[in-house]
């Protein structure tokens, strides 16, 4: 697994422009349920059908990716700025890493406030991530439709438009 040290400008030239509209994610193709039970944390499971009805950014990073832990802030900005939304919720997911590693990572952080789960065993390659981070959103139905990888600053007001005009109350 790679990491993706993608420039986090929303407006550099890996977004595409079609007809004057910046593209900051892509279209995801194909019929792809997002599934995943992992563990939290908190020991606890958390399953993909328990965010039905919600759409869900679903960040995959690691401790010793460097563009992944840049853009954790803004990712809780994010989270921040959508807190009242109860139809929006983002998800890091922790691939490759033991539980002792993130708690370690999480503990000599600034506070996270959205969830964290833990994949040590690689089980979620459905995913198809081929470098971190990489991201998705996925629909209240639980079905992917846009990714994108490498750093991003989630909390601009471009993404904050994207992910307002995509998510329906």
């Amino acid at each position: 697994m790679s990491c993706s040290n993608a420039n986090n400008n929303t407006t550099n030239s890996t977004n595409l422009k079609s007809n004057s509209k910046l593209i900051l994610m892509n279209k995801y193709v194909g019929d792809s349920t997002a599934e995943f039970n992992l563990k939290t944390l908190n020991n606890n499971y958390l399953n993909s059908k328990d965010f039905l009805g919600s759409y869900v950014l679903v960040n995959f990073w690691a401790t010793w990716c460097k563009p992944c832990v840049k853009e954790m802030p803004s990712l809780n900005k994010l989270n921040s700025i959508f807190k009242d939304k109860k139809n929006f919720k983002i998800i890091a997911i922790n691939i490759g890493q033991s539980k002792k590693d993130v708690d370690m990572f999480i503990k000599n952080t600034s506070k996270i406030d959205f969830t964290i789960l833990l994949d040590p065993d690689l089980d979620l390659s459905s995913w198809n991530v081929k470098a971190i981070p990489t991201t998705f959103l996925v629909n209240s139905k639980g079905k992917i439709i846009y990714y994108v990888e490498g750093e991003k600053n989630w909390n601009s007001p471009a993404f904050v438009n994207f992910f307002e005009s995509v998510i329906k109350d």
